[in-house]
């Protein structure tokens, strides 16, 4: 079955049915649409693509002559076939003439199939024929576009060089019209009245032509040039000339040119610098070079020694004017001693007067510097000044021969020295062996004072726990009947062996670090947890103090060491016990931040670690725990400084706020030993100031991998 898209315009449902019964029969698979109206028409045409209308001639509301201007109108090519149920063949060829492919009696339906097969394949004729009509069309749109778009000139002739096409780049070039270029002679176009001219264009028929670098009296600059004959296997009809617009090129190579000689020039003063041949052959030689490189007929160096100036060497100038280089007495000499450059464009016509010179010429100081140790004076016999490259060039070439002079000056100062640098090499060579025995017995001491403190904190260890424990046990459950005095000699007793005990443990922590580094042994942690450990353990002076430390509960964990992380929670606990005041509070929290979010504090954290972001690349999570603390606070030029080994903050009366307790400063090791325990895990470890500028707030920092990220999720 062939599908049939039908726009059905009849009055009479029996008409329909017989209609499609018919088109069916016929083998047509019909989707149909029925209307009766102008406007329903309008709306079907509008919102929906059709094969075929079959319209009813007359209808109460509509006709056939309606529905096919309502056809044209749309712009659409649909056939159109009348169904008529009288004869009235003078309406019906009316409506043919009209546009209507073919029309029907209602009575004689049997020609219906053979004028809709024969329609619908006209149709797709047409389709396809104005298809392939605007595919020219545009194909021809496109070429043209493509022919005015190319960037060189082409132009096509007939046989005997008349112009019959040409791009757009033709009429740009002579400012013309296309009616201004088209039927003119291409000889006459380029070369204007002088037929004399040998043309690039005179061609033999069938030859080509290919000419580079080409000057054209009326167009500025060079051109290549190629003619070739249009199809040659079927006879001469015609040349193809493409003109290219190479001036851009052969200005690049003109200047290419001209760049090789300044550098050219530049080199024969770089690399006499460390020629160690006499100054005044090297300079004669080098003005010889510059006379063969630049537009150069006359040149000297003038050397400015004890107040006046010598010739050092010359080419092309007499001797009187070399003599007149040593007066002084003359302004424009001084301005050329201040360093400015002078040249004959701003001092026209000088020489001419006082030395008969012709030329451009120029005089340019030799500066070393901010000051000038001698002239060089250049000029050639054209009228023509010296331009501001050439100018600029002088200036630079004058700027390396003032160093190869300056080097030579001191060529001779350095063989001077070279004895004495021998000897001082000696000298500090013994001084290295000196250095390098001193560095080994330091070495020896370092080791030796590591093993030291750690034996000595190993041995004072058993006798401090033992004081430690009787003078517990006598304050807490001894029951003595002590004076207050005496109770608060023995607490003061107690207090030391516990800074003692710190002391001591801080000593040999130290010296496993240095010794050794820290063995650590991971495993997960969850610092809030640990951090309740640790309060406990300072349940005393918290108490008497009257300070609350608030733990903020936490399912975090991380991968640590348990004992160094207890020891580093233990420091800081314990200094915002120290610094904070009676009745204070201490609060440590726990996160998880982003690589983003620790990088808005970059400018801070570069004070406490310059390497920073690099220390931690290749981390993408950490976990950030805080104790912070409303106690006396850390100036800002000291937030660095403490965790340097042995530094302490302020008087030691400044280390209390209360009591008895923590009376006395520490020993200054123990937040270096907390720096150390984090560099060791990865991390990092700053103090900011509290909230409002109140007390201090301890950061740790821990990276997170992607196993520790997952098991930190989990444990939530």
């Amino acid at each position: 079955m062939k599908k049939l898209r039908l726009l059905l315009i009849v009055t009479a449902e029996e008409d329909a049915r017989l209609l499609l019964g018919t088109l069916k029969a016929g083998g047509y698979a019909v989707e149909c649409r029925r209307i009766m109206t102008m406007s329903e028409m309008q709306t079907s045409l509008a919102n929906q693509e059709w094969d075929l209308i079959v319209c009813d001639y007359e209808m109460p509301n509509f006709s056939a002559p309606a529905a096919l201007e309502t056809l044209k109108t749309s712009g659409l090519d649909l056939p159109f076939i009348i169904i008529s149920e009288k004869s009235g063949e003078e309406k019906l060829v009316e409506a043919m003439r009209s546009g209507a492919n073919d029309y029907v009696m209602k009575g004689n339906l049997s020609r219906l199939i053979p004028a809709v097969d024969r329609e619908l394949r006209e149709a797709t004729q047409r389709r396809a024929s104005r298809q392939a009509e605007q595919a020219i069309r545009q194909g021809k749109m496109e070429w043209e576009a493509a022919f005015d778009s190319v960037s060189d000139i082409i132009i096509l002739t007939d046989p005997k060089g008349t112009i019959i096409r040409c791009n757009r780049k033709l009429i740009d070039y002579f400012r013309t019209t296309y009616t201004g270029v088209l039927g003119r002679e291409i000889t006459e176009l380029f070369y204007g009245g002088r037929k004399s001219v040998e043309s690039i264009f005179h061609l033999s028929p069938g030859n080509g032509n290919e000419r580079e670098d080409i000057r054209f009296p009326l167009l500025p600059g060079w051109y290549n040039t190629v003619s070739y004959p249009i199809n040659p296997a079927e006879g001469n009809h015609g040349y193809v000339h493409i003109i290219t617009d190479v001036t851009t090129r052969r200005k690049m190579e003109e200047e290419k040119k001209i760049a090789d000689r300044e550098l050219l020039a530049l080199y024969a003063v770089a690399s006499r610098l460390n020629s160690h041949r006499s100054s005044k052959r090297i300079m004669v030689d080098l003005l010889a070079q510059l006379h063969r490189m630049l537009r150069i007929d006359f040149s000297c160096i003038h050397l400015l020694e004890r107040g006046a100036l010598s010739l050092a060497a010359g080419l092309g100038l007499s001797r009187e004017f070399n003599e007149w280089f040593r007066e002084r007495n003359t302004q424009w000499l001084d301005k050329l001693l201040e360093g400015k450059i002078l040249t004959s464009a701003d001092n026209a016509g000088y020489f001419t007067r006082e030395m008969g010179m012709m030329g451009g010429w120029c005089a340019v100081p030799l500066r070393v510097g901010s000051g000038v140790i001698g002239i060089l004076f250049v000029a050639h016999r054209s009228s023509d000044d010296y331009t501001d490259r050439e100018i600029y060039l002088l200036s630079s070439i004058a700027n390396q021969m003032a160093i190869l002079i300056e080097n030579h000056t001191l060529y001779d100062r350095m063989k001077e020295k070279n004895e004495e640098l021998s000897r001082k090499k000696r000298q500090l060579k013994d001084h290295l062996k000196e250095t390098e025995k001193a560095n080994r017995e330091l070495g020896r001491l370092n080791a030796a004072k590591n093993i030291f403190i750690g034996m000595a904190s190993h041995e004072l260890k058993t006798p401090i726990t033992s004081i430690k424990g009787g003078l517990q046990f006598l304050l807490q459950y001894g029951n003595l009947a002590a004076t207050p005095q005496q109770k608060e000699l023995l607490e003061g007793v107690y207090e030391g062996v516990n800074q003692l005990k710190g002391i001591v443990d801080d000593l040999l922590c130290l010296s496993r670090m240095e010794a050794k580094g820290f063995a650590l042994r991971k495993q997960r942690l969850n610092l809030s947890s640990l951090s309740e450990v640790v309060r406990r353990t300072l349940l005393l002076p918290l108490t008497e103090r009257g300070i609350t430390v608030t733990i903020a509960a936490d399912a975090a964990f991380i991968r640590g060491d348990e004992g160094y992380c207890r020891l580093v929670l233990r420091n800081l606990l314990e200094n915002a016990v120290k610094f904070t005041p009676s009745g204070g509070r201490i609060t440590m929290t726990g996160i998880m931040i982003t690589r983003d979010e620790l990088l808005h504090q970059e400018e801070m954290l570069r004070t406490f670690y310059k390497e920073f972001p690099v220390n931690v690349e290749g981390v993408e999570r950490f976990y950030r725990f805080e104790i912070a603390d409303n106690g006396m606070g850390i100036d800002e030029d000291q937030r660095v400084r403490i965790f340097d080994k042995f530094y302490g903050i302020g008087d030691m009366a400044g280390h209390s706020w209360g009591g008895n307790d923590y009376l006395s400063k520490g020993s200054g090791l123990g937040l270096s030993i907390v720096k150390g325990i984090m560099d060791a895990h990865g991390g990092m470890v700053w103090v900011e100031p509290g909230k409002e500028g109140v007390g201090s707030v301890f950061v740790l920092i821990f990276p997170l991998s992607a196993e520790d990220d997952s098991f930190c999720h989990s444990e939530r």
